[in-house]
């Protein structure tokens, strides 16, 4: 792969000197797309998709408030010790299943991530989860590899909706992913993006901590927009910064239906134990985060 990917090779953290690490990954992504790697198919064709608990319904009725999304990653680019030691896709999903996860993610991307459709694909064959397809998506060809390769869900981001970098609007990649049988979670994290991300027909909401040009940890902004966005009937995911109960507590206590652990379960000596000592029982006093006017039923 020539252009932005060649800089630090596939799985490698962008450059510290990059601009804006949104935008390095929107030109992989550019690249990506011309030399057809979304095209591929998995080895086997038999990857499951209609048995999994639909997304907002695991999000809602699992057995911790909030919810546990865990996902995969070999690499965090946001971390300076990017690398990480991930576990085999199909140890990493019994893994989370014992543990009480709610739902998966996994990243496919080799750039930066160190990911692959193919990981993708075994994570799917090896769990009855609901799976998340975090991409940076700007195209239908990777919402369709997600269907191909086992999803249940896409991400969409609502800031790439904002700088025109998508190749449809969002309310029509929306509607292709609902097409094929998937559901959504379109992301934020400032409040300039909130409109556009409302107005998409998602499925779910999810507001990262994380500012994906800087790569900084910005809990100042993102917080502020988990509480505008708790008045939303739809399931709100907080993303990024979870190093442990304490950050879950304070995502429940701003409204949150689920948070989405990375970098730390990567990290842990003890992956099984960490996931487990982040759920709290349904009956918690963050199940009352969101006003009982506001807090939607299962």
């Amino acid at each position: 792969m020539t252009g932005p990917a060649s800089a630090s090779g596939p799985g490698k953290a962008p450059s510290p000197a990059s601009s804006s690490f949104l935008k390095e990954m929107v030109a992989t992504v550019e690249e990506e797309l011309r030399a057809g790697l979304y095209s591929t198919r998995p080895a086997s064709v038999d990857v499951p998709i209609g048995h999994r608990t639909p997304w907002k319904e695991a999000l809602r009725a699992g057995p911790s408030r909030p919810a546990l999304i865990v996902e995969l990653k070999h690499a965090s680019p946001g971390r300076q010790e990017s690398r990480l030691a991930a576990l085999p896709p199909e140890r990493f999903a019994r893994l989370c299943e014992e543990a009480g996860a709610s739902a998966l993610s996994v990243i496919p991307q080799p750039y930066a991530f160190g990911g692959s459709l193919e990981e993708f694909a075994k994570v799917a064959r090896a769990t009855r989860l609901p799976l998340l397809f975090k991409d940076f998506v700007i195209d239908v060809a990777q919402i369709e590899a997600a269907r191909t390769h086992g999803a249940s869900s896409v991400l969409l981001l609502a800031r790439l909706a904002r700088s025109g970098d998508l190749h449809r609007p969002l309310v029509e990649l929306v509607s292709e992913a609902h097409q094929r049988g998937l559901e959504t979670l379109v992301e934020v994290h400032a409040a300039s993006e909130v409109r556009v991300a409302l107005a998409s027909g998602t499925d779910a909401l999810g507001v990262n901590a994380r500012d994906l040009g800087s790569l900084h940890l910005d809990l100042r902004t993102a917080l502020p927009v988990l509480r505008t966005l708790r008045k939303d009937p739809r399931p709100l995911v907080a993303m990024s910064g979870v190093e442990g109960p304490r950050e879950v507590a304070r995502y429940a206590s701003t409204g949150a239906d689920a948070v989405l652990v990375g970098t730390a379960f990567a990290r842990a000596s003890d992956p099984l134990g960490f996931l487990r000592s982040l759920r709290a029982p349904r009956t918690s006093p963050g199940a009352a985060a969101r006003p009982a006017a506001e807090r939607p039923q299962p």
